[in-house]
């Protein structure tokens, strides 16, 4: 008998085994979240068990706690039924701040707002951010949409106008 097998056959002798595991969420069923560490993660186990009660599995419950502690944050998805306000408060009393995902939009006045408030004319923007200035003029004009990962560069940008342009170029020596 192997071992996997004895150690199956005594579990059944406990009695019934629960079955915890549940199927991946699928994108339409879920939201992004960001978890941000904001002190020290003493109830890693709490946390995970909060995070399995809104939808993850046990593993990536597990996962986003050990990217918590090495690194601080953690990118994962939770149902989209989910009360994101009173997950973020129970992760508040763990030290785990919740974050949600923007929804990614390129509304026209949105982009020429963020571009405008910067004082750049549509060639100096679109030339900082590696784009071509006429699709920059053709999302302006609603022709075109820009792809998520535009949207997601200019936002960046509006935000962080410093941290985009030191990230974009370099010190000419």
């Amino acid at each position: 008998m192997s071992i996997s097998s004895e150690l199956k056959a005594r579990l059944e002798r406990l009695g019934p085994v629960r079955d915890v595991s549940r199927p991946l969420l699928s994108s339409d069923a879920s939201v992004v979240v960001v978890l941000h560490r904001v002190g020290t993660l003493d109830n890693g186990i709490l946390v995970a068990r909060r995070l399995f009660a809104s939808g993850m599995t046990l593993k990536q419950a597990h996962d986003a706690i050990n990217k918590l502690a090495a690194l601080g944050w953690s990118v994962c998805a939770v149902a989209k039924t989910e009360d994101l306000s009173l997950l973020a408060s129970d992760l508040a009393l763990l030290n785990v701040e919740l974050r949600r995902k923007l929804p990614v939009t390129g509304k026209v006045a949105d982009i020429a707002a963020m571009r405008t408030r910067r004082g750049l004319s549509q060639r100096e923007y679109a030339d900082l951010l590696g784009l071509d200035v006429r699709t920059l003029q053709n999302w302006e004009q609603g022709r075109n949409r820009p792809d998520p990962a535009a949207v997601s560069l200019m936002r960046i940008f509006d935000r962080a106008p410093d941290m985009v342009g030191e990230a974009l170029t370099e010190p000419v020596i």
